[in-house]
């Protein structure tokens, strides 16, 4: 098996725990803790040869490569594993999906491709390998999904694939192409794969599963029912990116981008989604979604199973949701991780700001919820400062990418700290 990163707190117990220091002599607050961060990635071959000839190849450009999403592993053996995403948006990145190992090179861990180098299609050739993996999902059964684009810059090479990995062994499982009806061609860009096992172990046999895979640049969602093997797609206008959201300021600079679909979250009743170009957040109830004839007259049928649920401040790309349904996101202007649980009203009555360095959460485009070894279960992001890399600003000399790790229990017990005096903090749990 290839190295992966050997998570070791041998700090004080005060930052083990991650908490800071209270505010105002009161009880410790809970921080962001950065996990691991590179000023530019640094990859990790088989072989000096291999190396060698990705180099040659134009396959080996380190400042092209740009970290999307992370995904933490808690294995048996008491050690954790962290998957990291680099999708294709240019020529010059070697592998696509990868794990972060334990060894350090000059700007930050040495990445190894996932499941192994051979299995990495540098240039579109072999749609039997990964082209451009954008985010990935580990399920409760030991299973990791993986979402490969198909495209490479903005040429799609191969359709867009569901790959399911079985962790114990790493090896391949099921492979999903989708086909043409769900998407088109050059047009779609699938980035986002949210995952419900409706058959969890230990009695279920984890065949019932449904994904829901978001559609950013052809506005849409596809379902995809594993025990069927087969797939629909639905669109609605809120999927559509809002013209007025399209220009976002991070940390003080300014970018242009007209994502759409970007967000997805379940709490097994409902899927709520954002396009990353707005700052509303929607709701389509499972129950519509999930039944395919609902949609054989085309994907805009059910306009009126969707719901405008309220509005932020600020637009935020990813998002992820607990096990008490508590739905987490960044905004970009200004820098604030909240949250917001299902069951109150969308608005800022409902907002909760958790304490974090603005610094540390420039454009955070991955986020997990991830239940520990000790059960207890923790929000895991992967932040890369895109605005800068979008502006032409990035330097190669200062920390760019970081994986951040927050405990959720404080959250959970319902007691946590605002910084914003117009923040009450109201969750609600049921």
């Amino acid at each position: 098996m290839e190295p992966f990163l050997i998570l070791c707190f041998s700090l004080s117990l005060t930052l083990a725990q991650g908490y800071g220091p209270g505010i105002g002599g009161s009880r410790p607050v809970r921080t962001v803790e950065t996990m691991t961060q590179w000023r530019q990635l640094e990859y990790g071959f088989p072989t000096a040869q291999d190396r060698e000839n990705a180099q040659s190849a134009g396959n080996l450009v380190p400042e092209n490569g740009t970290p999307i999403d992370v995904q933490a592993q808690y294995m048996n053996n008491g050690k954790t594993r962290l998957f990291t995403t680099i999708p294709r948006f240019a020529t010059g990145i070697p592998y696509t999906l990868a794990t972060v190992s334990e060894t350090q090179a000059r700007n930050g861990p040495l990445l190894q491709p996932y499941p192994g180098y051979s299995w990495h299609n540098g240039n579109g050739e072999n749609c039997d390998l990964i082209t451009s993996a954008f985010r990935v999902a580990i399920t409760e059964c030991n299973q990791l999904w993986v979402i490969d684009s198909g495209v490479i810059g903005t040429t799609q090479y191969c359709p867009p694939q569901l790959l399911q990995f079985d962790l114990s062994t790493d090896r391949l499982l099921h492979r999903y192409r989708f086909p043409n009806n769900t998407y088109i061609a050059s047009g779609s860009l699938f980035i986002t794969p949210n995952v419900l096992v409706h058959d969890p172990p230990p009695r279920g046999s984890c065949s019932r599963t449904m994904i829901y895979v978001a559609d950013v640049s052809y506005h849409g969602l596809v379902v995809y029912d594993h025990q069927a093997q087969t797939s629909w797609r639905a669109e609605n206008r809120f999927m559509y990116p809002d013209p007025d959201y399209g220009h976002h300021t991070i940390a003080g600079e300014s970018f242009n981008l007209m994502d759409g679909m970007f967000a997805l979250n379940n709490d097994k009743r409902n899927l709520y989604f954002h396009p990353l170009a707005s700052a509303s957040e929607y709701s389509v109830p499972l129950s519509a979604l999930n039944r395919q004839e609902n949609w054989a007259n085309g994907p805009e049928a059910l306009p009126e199973q969707f719901t405008l649920l309220g509005r932020r401040r600020s637009e935020c790309a990813a998002s992820a949701i607990d096990g008490r349904n508590n739905v987490y996101c960044v905004t970009f202007n200004p820098i604030k991780l909240f949250v917001w649980n299902v069951n109150t009203p969308y608005n800022s009555r409902s907002f909760g700001n958790l304490p974090a360095k603005s610094e540390d959460l420039q454009f955070v485009s991955g986020m997990k919820v991830v239940r520990n070894s000790d059960g207890q279960e923790e929000l895991w992001m992967l932040s890369n400062r895109y605005q800068k890399i979008a502006a032409g600003t990035i330097k190669s000399n200062e920390v760019n990418f970081r994986i951040l790790r927050r405990k959720l229990d404080d959250v959970q017990g319902g007691v946590f700290f605002s910084n914003d005096d117009d923040l009450t903090n109201r969750l609600v749990f049921s």
